[in-house]
């Protein structure tokens, strides 16, 4: 039986977690978030994580929108890493963590989790198809990142982003297909 313990994302096995599977992070990303920890008949399977999504995506464009920017009520699957083997398949972990991350969301941050992102670096999965747990879990592929990325220098969190090369990472969407009115092109 799978289990997900609420945890803090300061807790410090999650942020060696978070180092294992992007060996550049210096933890959770910034903004509103919640983590878990997965256990299987009480044991540790793995870590899970949601958070604010990122500003501009070019990708969401396929969703029929003509912004890049994430539409309310959306979130990021930050990590999902399984450490340990277990009967459960990761994208029944996957769907059955859907339900209690939307509800403990909502009491959290006051309003409902109506779109699902993540990103998926497919020079790093163990997967032989990158992404298949997310797509047996109900995720659809929406394009790839530019492979651009930025960050503050550490403890300035108020100068100007440093843009860099990274890896270019699939990404995947869950939720209804928003799409505009016919006569939003005027």
């Amino acid at each position: 039986m799978i289990q997900f313990e609420l945890i803090s994302t300061w807790d410090s096995d999650f942020v060696q977690a978070i180092r294992r599977h992007y060996t550049r992070s210096r933890g959770a990303p910034v903004g509103k978030k919640l983590a878990w920890a997965i256990k299987e008949d009480g044991a540790l399977r793995g870590w899970i994580g949601i958070g604010e999504p990122s500003y501009k995506l070019a990708a969401r464009r396929r969703l029929g929108l003509t912004d890049a920017r994430p539409l309310e009520n959306t979130v990021s699957n930050f990590i999902f890493r399984l450490e340990h083997r277990g009967n459960a398949k990761a994208s029944e972990i996957l769907r059955s963590w859907h339900t209690l991350a939307s509800k403990q969301w909502e009491q959290r941050y006051g309003w409902p989790i109506v779109h699902w992102e993540t990103m998926v670096d497919a020079s790093e999965t163990q997967s032989v198809v990158c992404g298949a747990c997310y797509r047996r879990a109900g995720y659809r592929r929406i394009g790839e990142t530019t492979g651009r990325t930025c960050r503050r220098p550490a403890g300035h969190t108020h100068t100007a982003r440093v843009w860099q090369d990274g890896s270019v990472k699939n990404v995947f969407y869950r939720g209804p297909l928003p799409r505009l009115p016919l006569n939003a092109h005027k």
